[in-house]
């Protein structure tokens, strides 16, 4: 017979995945963060892109807003105008806004949605979410939503800050490796294998 998962366990397993992507792209983000000046945070990505300021605000805010669905509250509600979805990035240089202070709210934020997700409602989860922005999308539910805070929004944005990054001269996060001549030759083989089936 099928095994029968007690509802918390099924809750459990609903967002182990996205948790530890989340953990991993936190940990990517302390990396490509290392390498932006805090003096610099106001400066566009060439062809225009987002400035860091906005994209670390943006992430800021969007960890509080996941925390609203699900029983949590938004820390910094005077950030909703500034780096709120659909917000303008077009953000004049102030001492208002830190790196520092960023980073501190996204790792604090990011922790406290994560454990909240880990003791999600089921049936809240598979309700509409409700964020105009999102209509027409797949992203459904605020279950979907959750999964995405901590997955594709974030890695989507990471990848703006990285992309910042080496424009401003910085070499690849990680290095190549040299070519495993034997794993090649093993795969080569394998191939041709299959070629003859």
């Amino acid at each position: 017979p099928p095994e029968t998962l007690k509802p918390e366990t099924q809750t459990l397993k609903m967002f182990k995945t996205e948790i530890k992507l989340n953990q991993f792209l936190i940990s990517g983000l302390n990396h490509v963060v290392a390498d932006l000046p805090s003096d610099r945070i106001f400066e566009r990505a060439p062809g225009n892109g987002h400035p860091p300021v906005w994209v670390l605000g943006h992430l800021a805010i969007c960890g509080e807003l996941g925390q609203s669905f699900l029983d949590g509250s938004v820390t910094h509600p005077n950030w909703l105008a500034t780096f709120g979805p659909g917000s303008s990035d077009d953000i004049a240089p102030t001492d208002q806004f830190s790196k520092d202070e960023f980073l501190a709210s996204i790792h604090s934020g990011y922790q406290s949605l994560q454990e909240m997700a880990r003791s999600a409602d089921e049936r809240a989860m598979q309700r509409p979410h409700g964020v105009a922005l999102l209509d027409g999308t797949k992203v459904e539910t605020a279950g979907d939503l959750v999964s995405h805070l901590l997955t594709s929004h974030f890695a989507f944005h990471l990848a703006q800050l990285s992309a910042w990054r080496r424009a401003a001269g910085h070499g690849p996060l990680f290095e190549r490796r040299p070519p495993n001549r034997q794993a090649q030759s093993e795969s080569k083989t394998l191939l041709e294998g299959q070629a003859l089936r």
